[in-house]
């Protein structure tokens, strides 16, 4: 029994230690001064750009772009994998870029107000805003 109760408390102290290296890690990503792994990243450079872009377009507060910042991430990290991995396939890379920018959308929508979201849907090329019309009905 007593033996049940320390692998059962150890497995925790690890787990809860797993956990708080991942904020950690996390943290420290948003602030690439602090993360010299990052400043090499172009990638982490472009996102930053991005996000800050978004933030004077769209008017985000600072939760939203804390929020948004690793999302741009990750998107910009999956374009480069897609266009390199499908760079011979050009139908392949279209259907997995727009899969990409669904998955995008959807967490965007989650982060953003509906106006905010409406606004980035409409500035991007070659998308259409959610509904239809053109407003004026």
């Amino acid at each position: 029994m007593l033996k049940a109760i320390f692998t059962s408390l150890t497995l925790l102290f690890a787990l809860s230690s797993f956990s708080a290296h991942a904020q950690m890690a996390d943290r420290l990503s948003e602030h690439p001064t602090f993360n010299s792994g990052a400043k090499h990243k172009k990638g982490g450079d472009d996102a930053v750009a991005m996000t800050r872009e978004m933030t004077n377009r769209l008017h985000l507060n600072e939760g939203q772009f804390l929020n948004l910042l690793p999302l741009n991430r990750t998107k910009l990290v999956g374009l480069k994998s897609i266009n390199r991995e499908y760079r011979n396939d050009g139908a392949t890379r279209a259907a997995k870029i727009a899969e990409l920018e669904a998955q995008y959308e959807q967490e965007c929508s989650r982060i953003l107000t509906p106006s905010q979201l409406s606004q980035l849907q409409s500035e991007q090329p070659g998308s259409t805003p959610t509904g239809s019309g053109n407003g004026l009905g």
